[in-house]
């Protein structure tokens, strides 16, 4: 340590040890990182012999653990426990927010804090106050016969200062009054070594935001190893814990520079203990499908099995949501009646065998009467219902998580009983309590808050978020915890974390770097220098620097760096902060910016950004690639027109070929989710109808004569079946569209009795065709189609009609004549089914009947002319020579509606290539046709 205060120190303990080398000697030391620095050093200069170094928490635990042993430290779960119990039996004051987790841990945090304090009490308190103080002393009592409090280990420590020795503080930050009265003890028997003096940054930089700065932290700490500094001689501080943690694991991994750091996501976050959680707070009796399988996603749990194998995640949401439709409850139940015909029966049967068992298991959690028990069924839970780990992560995890859940026994006569809420509540609060360091110190940058920083013995030390608001943090009085009580105001506080940042900045030998963020990550008011910063921004200028006007007063300072943005730091190397890059993916961005923008293509053999310029370049510059829906170089593997194939996909073609080419050349498509609706939509509306009409229709060509009776009597058996087939529609809101599809019934039977009084009669419904059934030829060959017509009636005098069923509005289908028989080559089903109803007979009609009130009952037809086929050869004939051509540009469907394929591709990068698509050739036809 080659610091003033690091040489007094080496010669404080040199001085205790004169005439005895052996002599006890303690070293009372700000923090763990110091004790660290402070224990080599001393080792270097020959003082370490019978020379302890521990921190104010270390001599306490060490004087006092053994007087009061059988006894332990009161832990701060047990004491948010026993103010849980208080809160259950007699809650006072706080009767209307008892049930409130926050209100006990805002009770346990101060109360936590007193037990520093000895008979804590204050005069004519608040209510408030003397109701927490009530709760304080009742809670500590209760734990009086097994653990002691830190003010209790605070007195045995002052009474026995004598074995520690020769005492010597080095630099006292004292964080509360009981600790700085026991600080000022060991001051008065032993010696302090301190440093008041003035230390000011030699370098500052200031981001536009937390990213950016952290990113500028990693360049400077790649520069400075480097230069040969060892990175254990490297410290990064930080004021505010989020977002700096996170954001400094990420860019220090990204530069590959080792560093040692709290975890910044702890045992909360990772799957095991968020899986648990998640099914903790499932309703065992409902066991939402949505929750389950999101808690499955997590991979920490077992998925249900079949021959020993784990079923697929994809294949539980499509058996699920399609082949099983289910929301929860006795939803699951239907898995168990699945018939032995179906190809997903074994599937069924697992899942819900799964179901079961987990079900069971989280009802036994919630059925304990005590903590004991509880702690044994959740211990059952993840060894039946957990996947075992794998790995050091994994196993390190699974071990923290049976410590926690074998705690849980502890707090039997501690907590009220248990319930699902208190259950879950008292494992996220040791979760989150549960901290883990990563990394090797003795040989890695040292990543930690600024108090880890203070005592250090570092070649540089970088302090980063020295922004007004970060450090110091904003500081409100606690209402809880009152300055007559503690003893210590906010400004007290503030005075503690200005201590810290000063012996934090003085750690840094030879470099001390102070960054901060202009803005937030998050947007908003712009944000100014820390106040404790501005001394060295003036002692950098050489000037006064006003808090409004800083960044004018420093805008020619050297050693004040300013990074404008990500894109400027990309482009600009400054070799103030480094030359380096801070990972290997700014190493390739800054090769790219190096050259025009058309030449960057290729600049990097990394095919992966080769195409993802290609592709930005192809939509944006409107050329038809690859990249947006011209994949005409592989046109020989589209074989969409080797079968049959159904008007309908061909309407959408028109609609949008970016989709048609995902769901009939890809085959992707987007599974519905259950309990997404609450109500019946269009399209299941529609479903339901045509279901109804063909079974009633099938029973008229079987010989029954036509019967309202016969029809409502289908229509609610189909209704019955609908309804259990999707679990999300709402009682109220299917009882009112049930009722609703029976009266358009009821209309329908009586046109449709009209109709037969007319000479027509049913003569086949959804009747399939396919193969040559119905065909045309067309420039390209012979196209076949294949279909299901809703129904075919035959006049008694032999003409022949094609019924397709629609349950919408009528207005779209208005332009739909014997002169424009596709409507533009919009619409196809019409003259495809009059194709194949020629094999009945000459004279054929083709209409779509309305068959709601929201179609009125119109009809929208004609009869099949040769005409009518010319013009289905000429539209078809387009588009058959669009798809087996590779053509699919990104045009997405004219409508209001949302599309959750689209949505998932991204309709408005769709809409931006599609409108660059300009003088495109291979379009053209499209674009005459169809552009409007």
């Amino acid at each position: 340590m080659s610091s003033p205060s690091a040489t007094d120190l080496v010669a404080a303990v040199s001085a205790s040890k004169a005439g005895d080398p052996l002599r006890l000697v303690t070293v009372i030391v700000p923090g763990s990182g110091a004790r660290r620095d402070v224990t080599c050093a001393l080792a270097r200069h020959g003082g370490s012999a019978n020379t302890r170094v521990l921190t104010l928490d270390d001599a306490v635990d060490l004087l006092a653990a053994p007087a009061l042993a059988p006894r332990v430290l009161l832990p701060y779960p047990l004491l948010e426990a026993s103010i849980e119990q208080i809160l259950d039996e007699a809650p006072g004051l706080f009767a209307d927010v008892a049930d409130q987790a926050m209100t006990a841990q805002a009770l346990a945090g101060a109360s936590f804090e007193l037990t520093s304090y000895r008979n804590p009490a204050v005069e004519a308190p608040t209510k408030l106050v003397g109701e927490m103080l009530r709760i304080h002393r009742i809670a500590t009592v209760i734990h009086a016969e097994n653990h002691y409090l830190r003010h209790e280990a605070y007195a045995v420590a002052l009474a026995q200062l004598e074995r520690l020795g020769e005492i010597i503080v080095y630099l006292p930050t004292p964080a509360d009054t009981a600790s700085a009265r026991l600080l000022a003890a060991m001051q008065e028997r032993g010696t302090t070594v301190d440093n008041t003096d003035v230390t000011f940054g030699s370098l500052v930089i200031h981001a536009s935001d937390a990213d950016d700065e952290a990113r500028a932290v990693s360049r400077v700490v790649r520069a400075h190893i480097a230069d040969g500094i060892p990175g254990h001689r490297i410290g990064i501080f930080y004021g505010s814990r989020e977002p700096y943690l996170r954001l400094l694991h990420e860019h220090l991994a990204a530069g590959d520079i080792a560093f040692a750091a709290p975890e910044c996501h702890g045992l909360a976050d990772r799957p095991v203990a968020r899986s648990l959680i998640a099914l903790l707070t499932l309703n065992p009796a409902e066991l939402s499908r949505r929750d389950l399988l999101a808690a499955l996603a997590e991979r920490a749990l077992k998925r249900p099995e079949l021959n020993s194998e784990p079923i697929s995640q994809s294949r539980l949401e499509r058996l699920t949501r399609e082949e099983v439709p289910l929301v929860g409850g006795t939803d699951w139940d239907r898995l168990a009646s699945v018939s032995v015909d179906k190809k997903y029966h074994r599937q069924a049967l697992a899942t819900h065998a799964f179901v079961v068992s987990l079900r069971s298991a989280l009802l036994a959690i919630a059925a304990t009467t005590s903590w004991y028990d509880t702690s044994v069924a959740i211990a059952d839970l993840i060894a039946d219902h957990f996947v075992p780990p794998k790995g050091e992560q994994s196993t390190a995890d699974h071990k923290a998580l049976a410590s926690i859940v074998s705690a849980l026994a502890d707090l039997d006569g501690v907590a009220p009983s248990p319930s699902i809420t208190r259950i879950a509540d008292a494992l996220v609060a040791r979760f989150q309590s549960t901290t883990r360091y990563v990394g090797e110190s003795s040989a890695a940058v040292s990543v930690g808050p600024l108090s880890e920083g203070a005592g250090r013995d570092l070649e540089v030390s970088i302090l980063v978020g020295a922004a007004e608001g970060i450090i110091p943090d904003r500081r409100r009085a606690d209402p809880l915890l009152p300055v007559e009580l503690t003893g210590r105001t906010p400004a007290d506080d503030i005075d503690h974390d200005h201590r810290l940042w000063n012996l934090t900045l003085a750690a840094g030998q030879s470099h001390r770097i102070i960054s901060f963020p202009r803005g937030s990550l998050r947007g908003g008011a712009e944000k100014v220098p820390s106040r404790w910063l501005l001394p060295t921004m003036e002692h950098l200028a050489g000037h006064p620097v006003g808090v409004v006007d800083w960044q004018k007063d420093t805008a020619t300072t050297p050693l004040i760096v300013t990074i404008e943005s990500f894109d400027s730091a990309i482009q600009k190397v400054d070799s103030r902060i480094g030359t380096s890059a801070a990972s290997a993916t700014e190493w390739r961005q800054r090769a790219l910016a190096a050259v025009p923008a058309r030449r960057r293509q290729d600049v990097l053999p990394d095919p992966v950004i080769t195409n993802g310029m290609e592709l930005r370049s192809d939509r944006l510059n409107g050329r038809f690639s690859r990249f947006n829906g011209n994949v005409s170089s592989v046109r020989n593997l589209l074989r969409y027109f080797d079968d049959a194939v159904s008007p309908t996909p061909l309407e959408s073609w028109v609609a949008s070929p970016y989709k048609f080419f995902f769901e009939h050349i890809l085959r992707v498509r987007v599974l519905i989710d259950p309990d997404a609706a609450a109500e019946i939509n269009a399209l299941a509306k529609g479903t339901i109808i045509h279901s109804i009409l063909e079974n009633y229709i099938q029973t008229v060509i079987d010989g029954e004569e036509p019967s309202l009776d016969r029809l409502l009597t289908v229509a609610d058996r189909e209704l019955l079946t609908a309804h259990a087939s999707a679990p999300g529609w709402l009682p109220q809101l299917w009882d009112k569209d049930r009722a609703a599809i029976r009266d358009d019934l009821v209309v329908w039977f009586q046109h449709d009795a009209a109709d037969q009084a007319d000479g027509w009669a049913p003569a086949l419904v959804e009747r399939k065709f396919g193969d040559d059934e119905a065909t045309i030829t067309i420039a390209g060959g012979v196209v076949k189609f294949r279909g299901s017509i809703d129904r075919v009636d035959i006049n008694c005098d032999g003409r022949v009609r094609v019924t397709d069923y629609k349950s919408g509005q009528s207005k779209s289908y208005a332009d739909l004549t014997l002169d424009s028989p596709t409507d533009g080559g919009l619409k196809f089903q019409l003259p495809v089914y009059g194709l194949f109803a020629r094999t009945l007979g000459t004279d054929v009609t083709s209409r779509y009947w309305f068959i709601t009130s929201k179609g009125g009952f119109d009809q929208v037809g004609y009869p099949l002319t040769d005409t009518v086929v010319d013009v289905l050869i000429d539209d078809i004939s387009l588009i058959h020579a669009a798809i087996t051509g590779g053509y699919f540009p990104p045009r997405t469907p004219d409508t209001h509606w949302s599309d959750d394929l689209l949505e998932l591709v991204g309709t408005r990068g769709l809409e931006r290539a599609w409108a660059n698509l300009e003088n495109v050739p291979e379009l053209d036809a499209y674009l005459q046709k169809y552009e409007r």
